[in-house]
């Protein structure tokens, strides 16, 4: 399939930004696969609520928010992309519905996902948000790789087993 005829196919894009370390490998795979003055894409970044005791709280204040989906829009228009974010609430059980509705409400030909947080054993327990999107999705997903080297899990180094330092 020609570049051409894959930018027709997926002309309108939806990505969804966590943060800023895993923004740059969905950006970088959007901008290999979109075309300038044929693809549009709109960025989403979920301010994830919390139900603590009686009240609701976000992780994040509007301002780490909107940095968050504005780092990559600004990527991707430097790349002569058209892009627009957008910044909603959604509760913690509840981002992979908040992709879904976005997409519907945009019209998404293709949806972009970073990678996902959970490995597949801690995914099948707790669930992941990756695989409610590809699986309830009306559009085609792509998922972005892992950056090279990173496991996605924290290493200890330097401690002797014994727990003491020499």
């Amino acid at each position: 399939m020609t570049k051409a005829a894959w930018a027709r196919m997926f002309a309108r894009v939806l990505i969804a930004i966590d943060d800023v370390r895993q923004n740059q490998a969905v950006v970088d795979l959007v901008k290999g696969i979109a075309t300038e003055g044929v693809t549009e894409v709109h960025a989403l970044h979920c301010r994830v609520r919390e139900l603590s005791g009686y009240s609701w709280y976000a992780r994040e204040n509007r301002n780490q928010a909107a940095f968050q989906a504005e780092a990559a829009v600004f990527d991707l228009r430097m790349a002569g992309l058209a892009a627009g974010a957008d910044v909603r609430f959604a509760i913690v059980d509840r981002v992979a519905e908040a992709i879904l509705d976005e997409a519907r409400a945009f019209g998404a030909d293709l949806i972009v996902l970073g990678p996902p947080r959970r490995r597949e054993f801690a995914a099948r327990i707790f669930g992941s948000i990756t695989q409610r999107v590809i699986q309830r999705a009306a559009c085609p997903v792509l998922v972005a790789p892992r950056a090279a080297g990173r496991s996605g899990r924290s290493i200890r180094t330097g401690t002797p087993a014994s727990g003491h330092q020499s």
